[in-house]
């Protein structure tokens, strides 16, 4: 009875190693050069080379794009592969070499589409050198011993009706290994309410604070169910989107630009360029922190994004600090007219991209500043977009989001929210793709970062799109992947009273690489 199943084996065994021969042999006859160094058309060249681009591996991307290059002069991909090569050479910090070669670009391919693309590049690879070339300030830095690897929660809604029944649930979180809440203390019109909250107000936050509206103090129990259970508590707090209370105090209300139209109107939240709007900020999350937090992490809408955070207040501003005006004509080149998703960029718009995003960090430091002067020890954790990590350029422009400018002022966390759901549809990628792509994601910033417990991967348990659950056992596997990779702190969003928390934490006996 024995010998059957030994036989069926390695019958299998055989059948894999000759599908392996022939698929190699295929392979290697159809797509690779005798050399073996190179494909032997341009298309497998340059699809070879953008795989290695997209896989983060630039420094190999940028040679095998100049391979297409050498190989297929006459090749209709031979300009897009110099400016990829180019863009290589950029990210992975080759900035002489990127400069070089986006100085032959623009010689070569003066009236391309691309040249826009190529001249902003110019910009930020000189932006960078003239960086390099300035005596560095000390970053400011995150007490070390204090921040310390997180398996969390962010949690949107407790199940619990009474402060007992969430008091029960914190407990069997931390019997599955969590061992902090991120906790939401604002109320958004249209956000759904705690269980346990008195359901009056429209909008505001749930603790204590005479500058916004009160929906409920409910963030004190929280924390005392929390800290009682062994649960370090972060508020999970707005900052730009919390205009609840002033929402028709048009001075305070962020300004943006509609490229459709070529008018300007209100946008979203609040105009950080306002001091007015600063300083209600840092009056509010004072107030918040009279509460015995561990940490916060601010909410995702700490962005302007690419036609937003006009006004009086940041061309004065903007004036000041470069003595130049940022004007729609000064920053955007349409190409079509009334078709927004055709313009391009000036390099003017670059500069100001960046500069938005230092008054954001700067915003950002004040708020940790207001908080510390009462909580010395809390902790800050800074949301990114995903793009920040695997589209600076991108980021930047559309988002005004900098990791490495954000890594300058010494956050606690950098917390990436790494949805797969939301990656894959956003990059018509495949299940495979996003997961190769977070998990390169992960070991990059741990690298980028230094500490990797400091790094904090957010994965989402929902589709965004229709609320409803994702299989438990494609957020574990996922955790466990990004845990495989580095020893980052990790979180799941939103909690889900449901899910095995000990697997997706690492605490279900499994041993793992670190």
């Amino acid at each position: 009875m024995t010998g059957y199943p030994i036989k069926r084996f390695f019958a299998r065994l055989y059948i894999v190693a000759i599908i392996s021969i022939s698929l190699w042999a295929s392979l290697s006859s159809a797509a690779m050069s005798e050399t073996g160094r190179g494909y032997t058309t341009d298309k497998g060249q340059f699809d070879y080379a953008k795989l290695l681009f997209d896989g983060y591996e630039y420094d190999a991307a940028a040679r095998e794009f100049a391979r297409v290059i050498e190989a297929f002069p006459a090749s209709s991909l031979k300009m897009e592969s110099q400016l990829m090569m180019s863009e290589a050479y950029l990210r992975s910090g080759l900035l002489f070499e990127a400069r070089d070669e986006l100085g032959l670009f623009l010689s070569n391919y003066p009236e391309s589409p691309l040249a826009i693309k190529a001249s902003a590049m110019v910009l930020e690879a000189d932006r960078r050198l003239l960086d390099l070339s300035r005596p560095q300030a000390e970053p400011v830095m995150p007490d070390l011993n204090r921040a310390r690897r997180l398996r969390a929660v962010q949690v949107m809604n407790f199940e619990g009706k009474t402060i007992d029944e969430v008091r029960h649930e914190l407990e069997r979180l931390q019997a599955a290994g969590i061992d902090t809440v991120i906790v939401r203390v604002f109320h958004n019109r249209g956000d759904r309410y705690y269980p346990m909250s008195g359901r009056v107000l429209k909008a505001g936050v749930y603790f204590k604070t005479s500058t916004a509206p009160v929906v409920d103090d409910l963030l004190g129990g929280f924390i005392e169910a929390a800290h009682s259970s062994g649960l370090k508590v972060f508020a999970w707090m707005t900052t730009r989107y919390a205009d609840y209370g002033v929402e028709g105090d048009l001075d305070l209300a962020c300004k943006g630009y509609d490229l459709r139209s070529g008018e300007f109107g209100r946008c979203k939240g609040l105009d950080l360029f306002n001091e007015r709007a600063v300083a209600r900020l840092e009056a509010i999350y004072s107030d918040l922190a009279a509460y015995e937090i561990d940490g916060i992490l601010f909410q995702d809408d700490l962005v302007l994004r690419h036609s937003e955070g006009f006004g009086p207040y940041m061309e004065a501003l903007f004036r000041k600090d470069t003595s130049s005006a940022a004007t729609p004509s000064s920053l955007y080149i349409h190409t079509i007219s009334g078709a927004p998703e055709k313009v391009r960029y000036t390099g003017l718009f670059w500069q100001w991209a960046a500069w938005k995003n230092r008054r954001l960090l700067d915003v950002a430091g004040r708020l940790r500043d207001a908080v510390r002067k009462k909580r010395p020890q809390t902790l800050f954790a800074l949301n990114l977009m995903y793009e920040s990590v695997t589209n600076p350029q991108y980021a930047l422009a559309w988002l005004s989001q900098d990791l490495k400018e954000a890594q300058r002022k010494g956050f606690d966390y950098y917390s990436v929210m790494a949805y797969h759901i939301q990656m894959g549809d956003e990059l018509g990628k495949g299940p495979v793709e996003i997961s190769t792509m977070i998990e390169k994601m992960v070991e990059g910033l741990a690298k980028s970062v230094g500490e990797p417990h400091r790094v904090l991967i957010k994965l989402q348990t929902i589709d965004w799109k229709n609320g409803r659950p994702l299989a438990d056992a494609e957020i574990v596997s996922l955790a466990r992947d990004v845990r495989a990779r580095a020893d980052v702190s990790l979180a799941v969003v939103p909690y889900r009273s449901g899910l095995p928390f000990a697997e997706v934490a690492g605490s279900d006996g499994i041993a793992y690489l670190h």
